[in-house]
């Protein structure tokens, strides 16, 4: 009785009836890709080879392999450029944040030491000034790591 001979599978075929079947099949071979140049860039291509002393595919691999390298660094670098866009707004909101409550202190600041009487002035501002500086230190103990609190805050802002 003979036997049914079964076709010749292709790679990619036995890679996917392996996985099927819950084996790990190892492709050793990669897929072949077709290029067209045009006649001087050939001859260009060809005169990178000889002066390299390389193959064609070996050559056609490296420059495909660093233009793709080249595309992933250009996206990187848009994204970056995002984030540090992000930083330098919200940079520019804290500064103005910021300058604004200090006016705001330096005018209540103003209006009492004003009307305050001239002898106790200058002792009761220093004792405001290190009740205040105690209280601002306490508040900042609460926050065990202030970059971990940044990191998270940079990370909702990013989101947004």
């Amino acid at each position: 009785m003979a036997t049914k001979k079964k076709p010749e599978q292709t790679p990619a075929a036995k890679a996917t009836e392996g996985a099927a079947e819950g084996k790990k099949v190892v492709q050793k071979r990669s897929s072949p890709i077709e290029v067209r140049l045009r006649p001087e860039d050939l001859m260009r291509f060809d005169q990178v080879c000889r002066v390299s002393n390389r193959k064609r595919p070996e050559v056609a691999r490296e420059a495909i392999i660093w233009y793709m390298e080249q595309l992933e660094k250009r996206v990187q670098d848009a994204r970056e450029t995002l984030v540090e866009a992000r930083i330098r707004k919200m940079e520019n909101r804290m500064a103005a944040l910021i300058s604004r409550g200090n006016i705001d202190v330096g005018v209540i600041l103003e209006l009492i030491y004003g009307n305050m009487p001239a002898a106790d002035r200058d002792e009761v501002i220093k004792k405001a000034h290190k009740r205040a500086a105690k209280r601002l230190k306490s508040k900042v103990e609460e926050v065990k790591d202030i970059e971990d609190l940044f990191k998270k805050e940079l990370e909702k802002a990013a989101e947004v």
